[in-house]
């Protein structure tokens, strides 16, 4: 219990301040709150202040004030220390939320113990078991004294069973039936579904459903739909709860029109094309927020960051119609201050700072900056990128714009094993960086030793090399092969390459591929074993050649991430071309898109094609049989095996590749509650489709295989890109070779 006490006496001076009782504080603590001093004068008025002010400290939870001739004696009692404290029996709740609660509050080892403390500790304890559904929770706390003026806390929780929610009903209701309107809530009555947590009554929850509720009638034209009033109902042995809901409809309301006003700085036609509110159709609260959240959009974009519309309904009772006012409130137009980056401990400022789109000194654009956001989030060595736009502090017309950025490891000095079902099982040694002394250029350099292949590859990308981001890629490469893929047709192959490939930026989305190529290449046949079309080619052509290519391409590529875009489209046509004066003369064109479209409840659909056609020209028209085209496996059609789809050699009936390819994918992307971002793990639902065929004219759709099944894909942090797949072949025949489970690792490095 709190006690205060100041005895009434005479005026006098003080000459002296003592405080008794004092166990852990000193005295200097005391004087530190009290106002008084030594010459002041203390009378009843004076110490009754010093008593309130002692008492707001916190520190002391009795307090008396004495005179002993011309000293003032304070005398305290100060408040225990909490030197443990525990809770006991909260199975159901606890973890980060409850201890930043409990930290809130100042309930820890070593503060100061009050009871009033103690009692809102019970209530967010309580607060926090009726937001997860406990109502029958009870709570006993238990406070022991200790040595030292010191207290220990003991809070026991008995939980008890989880409430749920029996039923739920709206009343009033005659447009639409009982189940469409639940269907919009979150919260739902218990049913069959093991491990439901819908049933569990939320007040927070329930506020969100009764907006949904009215949303969903507002967006269906009736405007003055209303929740009359809500009941809980909770049963007596607080074991389930009935939620009744009485709504009043309305009738609906049609738009008549819609104008602009206040300073609408766009021209009328241009915020015509952003209206999507017609007159005669329903009014829609949906539509109109969209309406104004557009032209809000375009405004940022040229330079009004803080503009505001506000879509303001004018009712015609009589004929049940609402004019659709949009209030534009521009505010002065805002210009970039800074542009800073947070987060790049091992990227140059100047790396991040040229794929901005937003300038610093130029006016605010808000789809300059979320461009910006999403070039820094493609680059290889950043995880993820977020932008934030702050008001420069006593300007009204200068904003600062930060990205936080999230780096990943840029570079790996590797050995080891992976496996892939084209080439077996993998030795390969490689050294990558994507960001190179923080400056985004790429450096690799390889060894791979298999069961078919032994190749060195050597690389240097500079994204940059000129200002305006025209990349240059320098590659060196020998490969010795002891056949195409797995399925030897009887020869081996040794292969000297060097590249010099540019990359010239058209546009935002679309870039140019140039550049030139060289090789030399060796083939090795073996009478017995090699198939009759490798001889017949090594007839006419010899074992050694050199070809000269151009290899020219382009491309257009919008999406949001390289790997594992959510959104966007990526398609490229590329033709590498062997020039006239290479021993053989021959082309490859191919094509390649992608598109991800973003569903509702966060799925994904992914859909792949891509079509490769090479063959020769001039007065020979061989390809080399190492250039053919092979189907089958994880990258186009699985299910069936690596590369065994297509043509095949003679004798020996081994897939020998062919001119044609045509592949399709399409993915269902399901949401994985493990990752809500889906950045490093990724599962999907595949319809493969595709083939492979000697010439072009020998296309016919019903030799198109088919497949159907389940993949995942994992970001690891020692295989790199993990690749699982279970296919079922759908029209496979008796000569191919199916292969229903297909992983592939140690690939992505």
């Amino acid at each position: 219990m709190l006690t205060a006490q100041a005895y009434a006496f005479d005026p006098f001076t003080i000459t002296e301040i003592k405080a008794e009782g004092l166990q852990r504080l000193e005295i200097g603590t005391v004087l530190t709150y009290l106002p008084l001093a030594v010459g002041d004068e203390a009378n009843t008025a004076t110490t009754r202040q010093a008593i309130r002010s002692l008492y707001a400290s916190g520190l002391f939870q009795d307090v008396k004030v004495e005179r002993d001739g011309s000293a003032l004696i304070v005398h305290l009692k100060e408040r225990p220390a909490i030197s443990s404290f525990k809770i006991e029996g909260n199975d159901k709740v606890g973890g980060d939320e409850l201890d930043e609660s409990l930290k809130n509050l100042g309930l820890a080892d070593g503060e100061l113990f009050r009871r009033d403390l103690l009692d809102q500790v019970e209530q967010e304890l309580r607060r926090q078991y009726y937001s997860n559904g406990y109502y029958d929770v009870a709570i006993d706390s238990k406070v022991t004294e200790e040595p030292n003026n010191r207290v220990s806390l003991n809070i026991k929780v008995t939980e008890g069973r989880v409430t749920k929610i029996t039923d739920i009903n709206i009343l009033g209701n005659t447009v639409f039936n009982d189940q469409e309107l639940i269907d919009q809530f979150e919260l739902r009555s218990t049913n069959w579904m093991p491990f439901q947590r819908s049933d569990r009554y939320s007040k927070q929850k329930l506020v969100g459903d009764l907006e949904k509720l009215q949303s969903y009638y507002q967006d269906r034209g009736y405007l003055k739909f209303n929740v009359d009033s809500v009941q809980v109902a909770l049963t007596p042995d607080k074991e389930s709860i009935y939620v009744t809901v009485n709504v009043t409809e309305g009738d609906v309301y049609t738009v008549k029109d819609h104008r602009f006003s206040g300073e609408t700085i766009l021209n009328d036609a241009f915020l015509e094309a952003l209206t999507t509110t017609r007159s005669g159709e329903r009014f829609s609260r949906k539509e109109a927020t969209a309406t104004a959240d557009r032209i809000e959009a375009a405004l940022s974009d040229v330079g009004y960051a803080f503009a505001e519309v506000t879509p303001l309904p004018e009712l015609d009772e009589d004929g049940k119609q609402v004019s659709i006012n949009y209030f534009i409130k521009p505010g002065k137009r805002a210009y970039v201050r800074r542009i800073n980056f947070v987060g790049n401990t091992g990227t140059n400022d100047e790396t991040l700072r040229r794929e901005m789109r937003q300038l610093e000194a130029a006016p605010f654009s808000k789809s300059a900056v979320e461009r910006s956001r999403v070039r820094l989030a493609r680059l290889p060595f950043i995880e993820e990128a977020e932008v934030d736009t702050r008001p420069v502090p006593g300007s009204d017309d200068l904003v600062d714009v930060q990205f936080k950025v999230k780096e990943r490891p840029p570079g790996s000095v590797q050995f080891g094993v992976g496996y892939s079902g084209a080439q077996g099982f993998l030795i390969t040694g490689q050294v990558t960086h994507t960001n190179f002394l923080g400056s985004g250029n790429r450096i690799n350099a390889s060894v791979e030793n298999n069961t078919v292949t032994r190749s060195i590859n050597l690389g240097w990308t500079d994204p940059y090399f000129t200002e305006d981001g025209i990349s240059q890629t320098v590659s060196l490469s020998y490969r010795e092969s002891e056949s195409v893929i797995r399925y030897s047709s009887g020869f081996n192959s040794n292969i000297l390459g060097a590249n010099l490939i540019y990359g010239i930026p058209l546009s935002e989305y679309v870039a140019l591929r140039a550049g030139v190529g060289v090789e030399e290449v060796a083939l090795e046949t073996f009478p017995a074993s090699t198939s009759d079309e490798v001889l017949d080619f090594v007839v006419r052509n010899g074992t050694r050649f050199a070809t000269y290519q151009i290899r020219t391409g382009i491309s257009y590529d919008s999406r949001n991430r390289t790997f594992f875009a959510t959104r966007g489209a990526s398609h490229s046509l590329n033709a590498d071309i062997a020039i006239p004066g290479s021993d053989i003369e021959y082309f490859n064109l191919s094509y390649r898109s992608q598109a991800y479209i973003p569903l509702p409840f966060k799925f994904t659909a992914e859909l792949t094609g891509s079509v490769g056609y090479v063959d020769g020209y001039g007065s020979d028209s061989d390809v080399p049989p190492y250039e053919n085209f092979f189907a089958g496996g994880p990258r186009t059609v699985r299910g069936f095996r690596d590369g065994s789809l297509g043509p095949l050699d003679t004798p020996f009936g081994n897939p020998y590749g062919g001119k044609l390819r045509t592949t399709a994918q399409a993915e269902l992307i399901i949401p994985l509650p493990i990752e809500s971002d889906g950045k490093s793990t990724r599962m999907s639902a595949f319809f493969d489709i595709g083939n492979v065929f000697a010439e072009p004219g020998d296309f016919a759709a019903g030799d198109l295989r088919q497949s159907a099944g389940l993949a995942f894909s994992w970001f690891t942090p020692f295989l790199g890109l993990l690749d699982l797949s279970y296919a079922y072949p759908l029209n496979s025949v008796a000569s191919d070779r199916t292969d229903r489970f297909q992983i592939t690792f140690g690939s992505g490095f």
